[in-house]
């Protein structure tokens, strides 16, 4: 079931930029409208429309949510096997692999924070659970970024310990 667009829409095309499927049409200052058939149920648009005019598919309204509290892709480093899976599944390249191993065969997949627009796909298609979305400054999101911390700086540890 896809998301709907209300009467309260004015049109200001922010949930057009927002949706990684192409799925939301209409004309500036117009109602918008979203094609079922190509939503994919992320929510991308509700968390970005000023309006409180996109309903999610349980007939909820979908709340504006600022810029620095959007949903985000946090990878959990320590079950990423590196399959690529998030990144071929993403549809605006915000997730990218980086080499960890001294000799660059082991990666795993690095978010790339500006592209992301929270819309699960890629937590969705993860088959090991390595990637949550959740609200930015959230604690999960919080605990996240720190578990990546630990774990990045334990790998460059064992990096140069090789290197010596």
């Amino acid at each position: 079931m896809a998301y709907l667009i209300t009467e309260n829409c004015t049109g200001c095309t922010a949930c057009i930029r927002r949706c990684p499927t192409d799925a939301i049409t209409g004309e500036r200052h117009g109602l918008h409208v979203i094609a079922p058939e190509r939503c994919i149920d992320c929510g991308a648009c509700g968390v970005i429309c000023p309006d409180e005019a996109i309903y999610d598919e349980l007939g909820e309204l979908c709340l504006f949510v600022e810029a620095k509290r959007r949903p985000l892709a946090y990878v959990e480093l320590e079950a990423c096997v590196g399959c690529e899976q998030c990144v071929w599944s993403c549809p605006f390249d915000a997730l990218r692999m980086i080499a960890l191993g001294p000799d660059g065969h082991f990666g795993v997949a690095e978010l790339v924070t500006r592209k992301c627009v929270g819309c699960t796909l890629c937590e969705r298609d993860c088959p090991y659970d390595a990637i949550h979305i959740w609200n930015g400054g959230s604690p999960e999101a919080e605990a996240a970024l720190e578990r990546a911390r630990v774990f990045t700086e334990a790998v460059a540890s064992r990096r140069s310990d090789a290197a010596e």
